[in-house]
């Protein structure tokens, strides 16, 4: 076998390597991408949902105890809103920490092929 065609096989291996590696990082990509529309989409309904109920609640809650103690009612209103807005933050940020990392598998199959390509001892 000539040089000359060694090289040309070494090249086009070479060439379907990093072809896999970057078809793998583009399904990486995309997973990423259909994740975050999911979140979204369910981010957004869970806080107009949660808008209206609180809106409904708050305010029957007010005309109901406006006659005894108005500023009191408004008050606890208000604390139970905070606390809500509380444990939606801590309930973002324990996702944002449970995400896998980007690009976890490309990275991992091109530290494979950086193994397996250094010379053996």
């Amino acid at each position: 076998m000539a040089f000359g065609e060694s090289l040309s096989r070494l090249g086009a291996g070479a060439v379907r390597i990093v072809r896999q590696r970057l078809e793998l990082a583009a399904l990486d990509v995309e997973e990423e991408l259909l994740r975050l529309a999911a979140v979204l989409v369910i981010a957004i309904a869970g806080v107009l949902l949660a808008v209206l109920a609180a809106a409904a609640l708050s305010g029957a809650l007010v005309v109901l105890l406006w006659g005894r103690a108005p500023v009191l009612a408004l008050l606890g209103v208000g604390l139970a809103f905070a606390a809500a807005a509380a444990a939606c933050a801590w309930r973002a940020v324990l996702a944002l920490r449970a995400k896998p990392p980007f690009l976890r598998a490309t990275l991992d199959e091109l530290a494979r092929d950086s193994a397996a390509m250094e010379p053996a001892p």
